[in-house]
Formats: C-alpha cells, sequence, structure tokens
C-alpha cells in the first residue's frame, strides 16, 4: 500500500509539472498562477498545495524535471573526442528544435520566465554544466592530437555555445525559415563546427 501511495504521489506531481510546462508556455511566467496550473492539470488547487508551496516550486520542479531527460551521449569506442563533441551538438540542436517538453522547458528559461531569479539561476547552472562539457572535451581532442595544441579552448566553447543557441534561436523564432528546418540546422551546425577546427581565431 505504502508503495502505491508512493507511486501515486509521484503521478500527480507529474501531471503537474506537465500542467505547468503547458500553462507557463502559453501565458508566461507572471500571468500563470496557481489556479491555471490546477485547471490545467485538472485539480483542485487544495491538490496543486498539497505539493507545492507556490508557482516558483512548481516551475523549478518543472525546469529540473526536463532537465533530468536531456540525453547526453556516451563515447563509443574508437569514436573521436570531435566526432563525439560534433554529434552531441547535432543531438542538442534535435532535442531543442522537435518539439517536446524540453523545448517548451527551454523556451521558458529563455523567453518567458520574466526574470525570475530562480528560474535564471537555474538557467545559468545548466550553461556552465554545458561549457564545462564542451570545453573539456575540447581540451581531450587537444590531448589527443585531434586539434592543435595552441587552441584557445574557452574562446572555441564559446563558439560552440554560440552557434547552438544562434542555430536554436534562428530555426525557432523565424517565421521565414524554409520547411526543411531539421535539415537547414544541422547543415549550419556543420559548417559552423569545421569553422572551429579550421578557422585561425581559435589558435593564436
Amino acid at each position: 500500500m505504502a508503495r502505491k501511495t508512493k507511486e501515486d504521489s509521484q503521478l500527480t506531481r507529474d501531471l503537474i509539472l506537465n500542467a505547468a510546462e503547458l500553462i507557463i508556455y502559453k501565458k508566461g511566467m507572471s500571468y500563470t498562477t496557481m489556479a491555471d496550473i490546477a485547471d490545467e492539470a485538472k485539480m483542485s488547487r487544495g491538490a496543486i498545495y498539497g505539493h507545492y508551496k507556490n508557482k516558483v516550486e512548481v516551475a523549478i520542479s518543472m525546469v529540473i524535471h526536463a532537465f533530468e531527460s536531456i540525453e547526453i551521449l556516451k563515447m563509443e569506442d574508437g569514436q573521436t573526442y570531435l566526432d563525439y563533441l560534433y554529434h552531441q551538438g547535432i543531438l542538442e540542436l534535435h532535442q531543442a528544435i522537435e518539439p517536446s517538453h524540453i523545448q517548451r522547458v527551454f523556451c521558458i528559461l529563455y523567453a518567458l520566465h520574466d526574470e525570475d531569479v530562480e528560474l535564471l539561476s537555474l538557467r545559468q547552472d545548466w550553461e556552465n554544466s554545458r561549457f564545462i562539457r564542451i570545453e573539456n572535451c575540447l581540451l581531450e581532442a587537444v590531448a589527443h592530437n585531434e586539434l592543435p595544441e595552441n587552441l584557445d579552448s574557452k574562446l572555441a566553447t564559446l563558439y560552440l555555445q554560440t552557434l547552438l543557441d544562434g542555430i536554436f534561436s534562428t530555426i525557432y523564432w523565424n517565421g521565414n525559415c524554409p520547411e526543411n528546418k531539421w535539415e537547414l540546422a544541422e547543415e549550419l551546425y556543420q559548417i559552423g563546427f569545421e569553422s572551429m577546427k579550421t578557422s585561425k581565431k581559435f589558435y593564436p
């Protein structure tokens, strides 16, 4: 019985977080209320407050829940660090551009958070972790003679982050993009990635 109660409680929380994601995506953080979340989840406000104190606490849990579902590739035997880094970037673009709860949460964090301090902090934590992951991979590529040893790893990391964020913003927000959005996103990333490998700007 205790296990069933725990599973039921988790199911209720999942429903609340899914509802919060949808309604905040529609209305923005400032204009969303706990009553809106309850209506979207088809629950009473009391049921919502039984799990979360306020909408900020709901939103924080919503973001953490989405982050936990983001896939990070594992290196395959014989794979180079550059090849791994390239395919991880492609995967990130897929997860951001394809309609999903990950895409909605990223849009909330980057456009609909209304300067909420807690959400901005979560966004910064995500950016920091991605920066470290990219830079470590670039440094391993240098150590394994895949890139010249004079690589400016911080500049290259910032460039790749800017490249990923810029492609997502252009493809998602630009209504003039052609129908083959995914093919265009991959082509843009491939061009940018190759530029990082060859541009003298990264090798002072």
